[in-house]
């Protein structure tokens, strides 16, 4: 308290220098940026970034690798902006850069990455100063790397999320939808997705749409679903590019337009999905044989369609010579030669007719005759209506013939214990199957899977 008669003002000039005597051993830059690059405006952030300043190019790299701050996700400009920052020694550079390493299935590089962020840089520091970026980083790296310690990993997550970091708030959500380490929990999901959401985080606008369209924890909307994953795939998320190209592509709660869902596959694919490029194979030869309406005009005609119209429907006026009118030629029929395969015919009924029930009949003919890939698609209609056990039922019969991705499923069953007990051992079994048998997809659920089975 200051002394009676005495001005706070003097006071507080009468503190200060004690506090400068604590901070005199911290760098400039560490002083300055506690919670700040959370704070700051985006154009401040770039900046200091270009000035070289470790910490703000580190911070720079997370918002580009989640689309924090209302960028765009670009997986090119966060890594340029964290190998800047882990050349000086940046912790959160290097975190950034070692979950881009895990993310590639580089998980030596990655572990040594986040081992050097964690013993020979600043982030523990700034962790202790309460950076919402470093706590997230710190919390991220407790769930991915070895040994794991999720419950601290959680705990240094929501503090994250508490100051208002919306990539950390998505990715609560996402585990509490997933229960990847901790229960199931989708009220506790909804929360955490729809803050992020709030904040136009491409995650959190994905898993909210994710649990509008199964009504998980909320009541199932399909209007709210799509325009929050449209949202999350026009932000450059992979996972909403691929979720919008199938939905679209199978009329699966929106109206079916193959066009436009072979359109986002294509993106997803572009980006480097592997099950994006082979569901794009699968798609574009059935929009090889979807007749397409050919224009009724021809190119040389030179009026307006609101003429052409009005000429064709006006009386003819009878004392004058009738002007013929233009010609219309009448639409090309287009033939394609149809499917042989009985499968093949299935998807174009689910696909082209969007005739679930008959699409659904013939594949159980089909695979009453052993087609393994009558099984696999047999078993994801199942899985996409949430019937486990039955999806589960056809991907193991598939899984005999050795089908890839149907062992996929079964490992990916295990591991979220859907239609059956969660378990880790059996998952990373099933999915190094799968990626022995060619399914590259596989990889990105086994580096998971084998984290949590360490």
């Amino acid at each position: 308290m200051p002394v009676k008669g005495q001005n706070p003002d003097q006071e507080f000039k009468f503190v200060m220098p004690f506090w400068l005597t604590l901070l005199a051993g911290m760098t400039l830059s560490f002083c300055y940026v506690q919670g700040s690059a959370l704070d700051e405006d985006l154009t401040f952030v770039q900046g200091k970034a270009l000035e070289g300043d470790k910490y703000y190019q580190g911070a720079l790299a997370l918002f580009y690798k989640y689309g924090e701050k209302g960028l765009p996700i670009d997986l090119g400009e966060s890594e340029r902006w964290a190998k800047l920052a882990a050349k000086e020694d940046g912790g959160v550079g290097m975190a950034v850069l070692a979950s881009i390493e895990l993310e590639r299935n580089k998980v030596e590089r990655g572990q040594f990455l986040y081992d050097e962020a964690y013993l020979h840089s600043n982030l523990r520091d700034l962790a202790k100063a309460k950076d919402p970026i470093a706590l997230f980083c710190i919390g991220l790296m407790e769930i991915d790397n070895p040994p794991r310690n999720v419950e601290k990993g959680m705990r240094n997550l929501e503090r994250a999320a508490d100051q208002g970091l919306a990539t950390a708030q998505a990715t609560l959500g996402m585990i509490y939808f997933t229960g990847i380490g901790v229960p199931r929990d989708p009220k506790e999901a909804i929360s955490w997705c729809s803050k992020a959401a709030r904040a136009r985080l491409p995650l959190g606008m994905f898993y909210l749409g994710m649990a509008y369209s199964s009504g998980d924890g909320i009541p199932r909307n399909n209007d709210f679903s799509n325009r929050w994953i449209r949202a999350a795939a026009d932000k450059g998320l992979v996972m909403a590019q691929l979720t919008l190209g199938m939905k679209l592509s199978l009329g699966d709660g929106i109206e079916r337009n193959l066009d436009h869902g072979v359109q986002w596959l294509r993106q997803a694919a572009n980006a480097g999905s592997s099950e994006a490029a082979l569901q794009l194979r699968r798609f574009e030869n059935l929009l090889v044989k979807t007749p397409k309406r050919s224009s009724s005009i021809p190119d040389n005609e030179k009026q307006a369609v609101s003429r052409l119209a009005q000429n064709s429907t006006l009386p003819k006026s009878k004392n004058k010579t009738a002007q013929a009118s233009p010609r219309v030629p009448m639409p090309r029929k287009i033939t394609t030669p149809p499917s042989t395969d009985p499968v093949e015919m299935a998807l174009e009924l689910l696909a082209i007719d969007n005739n679930e029930a008959a699409a659904r009949k013939m594949l159980k003919e089909i695979a009453g005759q052993g087609r393994s890939d009558a099984l696999r698609e047999l078993g994801l209609l199942h899985y996409k209506r949430q019937e486990f056990e039955k999806a589960r039922e056809n991907f193991l019969k598939a899984a005999l013939d050795k089908d890839p991705q149907s062992i996929r499923y079964v490992g990916i069953m295990h591991f979220l214990g859907q239609g059956t007990e969660q378990d880790y051992a059996k998952a990373e079994e099933w999915l190094s199957q799968s990626l022995l048998l060619g399914d590259n997809e596989s990889n990105r659920y086994l580096r998971i899977a084998r984290q949590f089975n360490k």
